[in-house]
């Protein structure tokens, strides 16, 4: 099952990627971002950032599942840059 999640996700960055080809990257969402007191962007995370963080605990620490929440999200992602 790991590994199917593993490839899963590879897929859908490579997904994201062919998407912002199309589209721009700088038309990416962001999975999260933060801001100061008057509104303004101080920090910000990419969907293709978000999918390449979790990859890598995923390849890297063979005892980290991601959580029901972060595979619901990812085939949101998924539905967001289909590119077919």
């Amino acid at each position: 099952m790991r590994k199917i999640i593993i490839d899963k996700m590879k897929k859908l960055q490579t997904q994201i990627e062919k998407w912002a080809r199309v589209h721009g990257h700088e038309n990416l969402n962001n999975s999260e971002e933060h801001r100061d007191d008057k509104g303004r962007l101080i920090w910000k995370r990419s969907d293709w950032e978000y999918v390449d963080d979790t990859y890598g605990h995923m390849v890297n620490d063979d005892e980290y599942e991601p959580h029901s929440n972060t595979l619901k999200k990812m085939n949101q992602l998924w539905k967001r840059y289909n590119v077919d």
